[in-house]
């Protein structure tokens, strides 16, 4: 399995995005914690190391965009994969601070799983790409 081994945290306020993105992953191998805003994410990145980070970009408490700020000011080089229902690219302001892909809801559990196979083989300017990505259905 391609994410055998590999640990990712899912920061959503959704649960069934969290329980959708989890089923997927868990299915390809990965080690899935959940989160249900930046503020839990923060606190289980300081409980254990993970590989990668999903966050959404709208979330009570702190959002994305903030998450990324203090994630990239303690863990510079865990990539993060941001999930978005409004944005169809990574905003300039985020890119800087390393936003790696953005992944546009609704999405296929094909696109997602290639978005973090790629932030997690390939440097991170190879990966700075945005995913726009077919329905369910």
């Amino acid at each position: 399995m391609e994410g055998y081994g590999k640990r990712v945290l899912i920061a959503d306020d959704e649960e069934s995005v969290r329980r959708l993105v989890a089923a997927v992953l868990e299915q390809s191998g990965y080690i899935v914690h959940a989160a249900v805003d930046g503020v839990e994410a923060l606190g289980e990145m300081r409980k254990r190391r993970f590989d990668a980070v999903i966050s959404d970009f709208r979330m009570p408490r702190l959002d994305g965009e903030q998450f990324l700020l203090l994630c990239r000011l303690m863990w510079p080089d865990v990539p993060v994969l941001l999930l978005s229902a409004d944005l169809r690219e990574v905003p300039p302001s985020l890119k800087q601070h390393g936003a790696s892909t953005l992944v546009s809801k609704p999405f296929s559990p094909q696109s997602l799983l290639q978005a973090v196979h790629e932030i997690l083989v390939l440097p991170p300017t190879d990966y700075a790409v945005e995913h726009n990505t077919s329905q369910f259905s």
